[in-house]
């Protein structure tokens, strides 16, 4: 029986695993895309080439070494390798990412179940929520959607993770490779911590990895270290073998680690009952549907019409980084409850925006010595929640020199004029009506010259200064939208 489930998992991990890529095509635009079966002669090379191994580890002082033997869980020499001894061939065949089992992944599947046992717990109890959605992604950009145990590997589906080297959201992108795919990133927004969108984009990262590599270990090692890196060290070693590879220290130490812990992490949450985790309490998942808001629209208000909480609509829309929708979209797509009436949604909308002031866009102002947050709210005409609003701070606002703060410009409720925040207020008496125009009449043009920098465009113009985008092409002169490095642009703003 052992014999039979072993040649089993050698004939499932070379179809994963070829020294010739099977190229795999977007369904989107193919939907007969299929996986080229390696040949055999390729295939029983590879066979020969997995062999049980541990991770090679950088040197340890005898000290530290004993302190490390002392801490991993023993692994018995009987069981090593047994597949019988961890999944069945019916739970094998449930996977449809290649399945090894050697050391590695038997040191991640203790490690994960003692030692990290309440990390993997929050990992299983988020996964409940975002596992269905991520597979049906997968699914449909015809991808293995057991590569959705990568992201718990990543981020523990944490929308909001976010890595010392600057990577952000479930599927951990860095600003260029979100970019490269098609995930946006400004002031207002960080698509990379949309759990739907950043799948797509990890979708087709992974699709392309594995054509360039032809191997599903390998695509999950340049997902990790970087495609350059990967091919330079097969070029080097002239290997294609993932575990050739880790024995040479080819990888970086994180990436020899990856691919254990992807397998250890697939293997647990698919049968966590199996290995202890039966007794956990999941949240009810929560079925979204997506609809349209005007832009700058206040989270608060979106709340109140929904009958929901802030925190509520901020857990559903990770990717909104401040208080408001973007001020450049019209028709911002936010997710709410499938149990919330969107045309009962929409009336309350309509009905609480009708007296509030629309942002524009923010002017930028950098604390100086001496400054205080009353001094520049005054300056500026500011309350403090507007301050709150732009700044996306959660609490209380300090403030230190150097720091740069987001001053909100807003239009005021059936008025063409773009003032700051505070300046307009619905006249109690006429005593702040007054105030109100004259606070207009102290406004006057201010002209000013901006030099377009390489990756700028005029919507980031737009937004940095708080112009509208129309008024700026039309003081410009310009017929579209482009523009190029060292182009220059008259700047004219409101001042008070």
């Amino acid at each position: 029986m052992k014999l039979y489930l072993a040649i089993s998992i050698a004939i499932f991990v070379l179809t994963g695993c070829s020294s010739t890529p099977a190229i795999i095509k977007d369904s989107s635009k193919d939907s007969t895309a299929k996986v080229v079966v390696p040949d055999e002669t390729n295939a029983k090379k590879q066979a020969e080439l997995r062999s049980p191994v541990y991770i090679p580890e950088r040197p340890l002082s005898p000290l530290k070494k004993e302190m490390e033997l002392l801490r991993r869980p023993k692994i018995d020499p009987e069981e090593e390798d047994d597949v019988s001894s961890l999944l069945t061939h019916d739970e094998l065949r449930d996977f449809d990412i290649p399945i090894v089992f050697n050391e590695a992944v038997d040191y991640y599947i203790k490690y994960f179940t003692t030692e990290k046992r309440k990390v993997f717990t929050n990992w299983l109890r988020r996964a409940r929520y975002y596992v269905p959605k991520i597979k049906e992604i997968l699914k449909e950009h015809n991808m293995p959607e057991d590569l959705v145990y990568l992201a718990m590997i990543e981020s523990g589906f944490n929308a909001r993770a976010y890595s010392p080297k600057k990577a952000s959201g479930p599927w951990q992108f860095i600003y260029a490779t979100g970019e490269r795919y098609g995930l946006k990133v400004n002031f207002w927004i960080d698509e990379r911590r949309d759990p739907e969108k950043s799948t797509v984009a990890a979708a087709k990262y992974l699709r392309d990895l594995f054509n360039q590599f032809g191997c599903w270990y390998l695509a999950a090692a340049g997902y990790n270290a970087g495609e350059g890196r990967v091919e330079r060290a097969i070029n080097k070693h002239n290997t294609n073998d993932f575990w050739e590879l880790i024995k040479y220290n080819a990888l970086p130490r994180e990436t020899r680690e990856y691919i254990p812990k992807l397998i250890a992490a697939a293997i647990i949450a698919k049968y966590p009952e199996k290995y202890g985790f039966g007794n956990i309490e999941f949240d009810t998942p929560v079925r979204l549907k997506q609809t349209t808001v005007p832009q700058s629209t206040p989270l608060n208000i979106i709340a109140k019409a929904a009958s929901l909480d802030v925190l509520t609509v901020r857990s559903y829309n990770p990717e909104i980084l401040r208080g408001i929708t973007p001020p450049y979209d019209s028709h911002y797509h936010v997710k709410l409850p499938e149990t919330v009436d969107i045309e009962s949604f929409s009336n309350a909308l309509e009905m609480e925006l009708k007296h509030q002031r629309t942002i524009k866009g923010i002017v930028t102002y950098k604390v100086k010595k001496g400054d205080t947050l009353a001094r520049i709210m005054k300056k500026y005409g500011v309350r403090h929640d507007d301050m709150v609003l732009v700044n996306g701070i959660d609490g209380e606002l300090r403030i230190k020199r150097g720091m740069v703060l987001h001053i909100p410009r807003y239009t005021a409720p059936h008025d063409k004029g773009i003032m700051v925040a505070g300046a307009y207020e619905e006249p109690k008496s006429k005593k702040t009506s007054k105030t109100y125009v004259k606070a207009n009449k102290k406004q006057t043009p201010k002209v000013a010259y901006h030099t377009v920098k390489k990756g700028e465009t005029l919507t980031s113009i737009s937004n940095k200064y708080g112009i509208d985008i129309n008024r700026l092409k039309s003081v410009n002169k310009l017929k579209t939208s482009k523009v190029h490095p060292n182009m220059r642009l008259k700047i004219i703003t409101e001042e008070g």
